[in-house]
């Protein structure tokens, strides 16, 4: 506002100066024009004088801008270090839970798996011995039947043997003789075998010697080595003493830490009684402050109808109010599912899992943005390497793997951990940042649970996520308060019905036209005094020139031409 009065002063300032140089062109008197000259510059010092303050205004406003700008990022700074800080606590306490209860559930699966194997075998004992009892009987008729078929084979095997006996005969006795011409040649190769075998047997006595000095060596060395363990022995008695002695000493520190700990646990509850006091008067102050504000809005739309309006306005009853708000709801929530429905169209064709893509791409999206924290460096790198689109691709591959989405039957039980105690219809997430990571161990924390049942028994799967259903867990709670909470606010904030809203939106359109006639008003009504100003000047400055005395000296004075012209 500021800047466009002093561009609106200094135009007008340069349009007086421009309109008066023309008068000063026709002044022909050196005193007048030499005084006109100084108050044209001296205008236009103060024109300039202007811009100087407007520009030195700039530059502090500046200066202070960048020193604010400064301590912004100094106070970000510290802020983003403290937060990386509680994300590395956070993460280390929770790896520590998870190896704990890892490690209880796998002595419950072996214990279930070996009590399963026990009742198996039992049942497959039981099994074999009566199907042994129901089989002796056919099992001796069908004996005697291939006893009698085996008779007949064996007799037509023996013709057939005695053909291929004399033949095979025949054969062997060829072979005996290549046998025989074969151990001929052998005899001599073992004859040239035993002299080399007599001759590394002098070498192996010669080695025999060598090692038995050796091992006189080794004995002395195993002498030696026998007092260094006796040394050790002695040493790890020592330090055993030493351990024992510092467990001792921290049993006593880990009791007096148990004792501190009851004692914060006892601070907590009454600073947490503290904040829940607190909590309520800031409710009950904002409670307050909206009922104040719900009366001056009120006392505005009786002004605007009384008023402005000229109409009768009545106080709208609660009742009226409250389904109108109703109705904003489901239609709003109606109009978010269609729109979803109608952006992702192929995608749900192409989708199996039980949600719509929009609910899928706001859990993922919220998950990418609070778990980046679990990226190698090595994940890192890659995506630095790809473009834009494959990056996010990569990210949330990498995230889902460390969290054990691996299904669609995850991806939808990832989904329904986030949007637990809404409807189906309402894709609105009440979630805060805070609450992610303890929703993802929520969320490995069913899955587990899920996969345990499944494998120990089918039915009692059925069971447990029947009696999950029907109970009501903590995060359900908070869903549900939540919801009521924004319910409760939405019946705050609508205060007039929504014709009266509507009244406000037309009433408010024709006094915008109304404001934007009124100040081309004013514009017409400054154009027309500022020319009038102008007027005014002319016509003195004509006076001036007519009652000059410098027109008596001339020949045919501007009165004259004046008169004659007139006349």
């Amino acid at each position: 506002e500021a800047l466009q009065i002093e561009a609106v002063t200094s135009g007008r300032k340069n349009a007086a100066i421009e309109m008066r140089w023309s008068e000063l062109l026709s002044m022909d008197i050196p005193q007048e024009l030499n005084e006109q000259l100084q108050k044209q510059k001296n205008a236009c010092e103060h024109i300039i004088l202007g811009k100087d303050r407007r520009i030195s205004d700039f530059k502090t406003e500046l200066k202070n801008k960048d020193e604010e700008y400064v301590r912004t990022l100094k106070q970000q700074s510290g802020d983003i270090t403290s937060l990386i800080t509680k994300m590395r606590e956070q993460y280390h306490a929770m790896r520590r839970g998870y190896d704990q209860q890892l490690e209880e559930i796998e002595t419950a699966f072996e214990e279930e798996r070996k009590d399963l194997m026990k009742a198996n075998k039992d049942e497959i004992e039981g099994l074999f011995e009566k199907r042994r009892q129901m089989e002796e009987t056919e099992f001796l008729e069908e004996r005697q039947k291939r006893e009698r078929k085996f008779q007949v084979e064996i007799e037509e095997l023996r013709t057939r043997d005695s053909d291929e006996y004399n033949q095979c005969k025949i054969k062997m006795e060829q072979s005996i003789q290549e046998f025989e011409q074969h151990h001929e040649k052998m005899i001599a190769t073992y004859q040239l075998n035993q002299t080399k075998l007599e001759y590394n047997n002098e070498v192996l006595a010669e080695r025999y010697k060598e090692h038995s000095v050796i091992q006189s060596h080794y004995k002395n060395r195993l002498s030696k080595l026998r007092g260094t363990h006796s040394h050790l022995i002695q040493r790890y008695t020592d330090l055993d003493k030493g351990y024992k002695e510092k467990n001792t000493q921290l049993t006593l520190e880990y009791k007096r830490l148990t004792r501190q700990f009851k004692d914060l646990q006892e601070k907590f509850q009454h600073f947490e009684q503290a904040d829940e006091r607190k909590w309520r008067e800031v409710w009950e102050m904002n409670e307050q402050e909206s009922h104040t504000l719900k009366s001056k809005i009120q006392d505005a739309d009786r002004i605007l109808h009384e008023q402005q309006l000229g109409l009768d306005w009545f106080l709208p009853s609660g009742e009226q109010l409250m389904q109108e708000v109703d109705t904003f709801s489901e239609s709003g929530t109606a109009t978010g599912k269609s729109t979803a429905l109608d952006s992702g169209d192929g995608s749900d064709r192409a989708s199996s899992g039980r949600y719509p893509p929009s609910k899928v791409k706001k859990v993922l999206d919220v998950v990418k943005e609070e778990t980046q924290f679990l990226l190698e460096i090595k994940v890192r790198e890659q995506m630095a390497q790809l473009p834009p689109e494959q990056q996010d691709v990569l990210q949330l591959d990498a995230l889902l793997r460390y969290i054990g989405v691996e299904s669609q039957e995850d991806v939808d039980l990832l989904v329904g951990v986030f949007f637990r105690g809404q409807e189906d219809d309402d894709e609105t997430m009440f979630i805060d940042g805070d609450e992610v990571l303890d929703l993802l161990r929520e969320f490995i924390e069913e899955k587990e649970n899920l996969n345990i049942a499944a494998e120990a028994a089918p039915d009692k799967k059925k069971k447990q996520s029947r009696t999950q259903l029907g109970s009501e867990s903590e995060a359900d709670r908070r869903a549900r308060v939540r919801k009521e909470y924004r319910r409760f606010w939405e019946r705050h904030s609508h205060v007039i019905p929504d014709i009266h809203f509507r009244v406000w939106k037309a009433l408010d359109a024709f006094l915008k036209q109304y404001y934007n006639l009124l100040q081309n008003r004013s514009k017409a009504i400054d154009d027309a005094v500022s020319m009038q100003k102008q007027n005014e000047e002319l016509k003195q400055l004509l006076d001036q020139y007519l009652g000059s005395k410098v027109n008596e000296e001339l020949h045919v004075p501007p009165t004259h031409v004046i008169r004659v012209t007139s006349g």
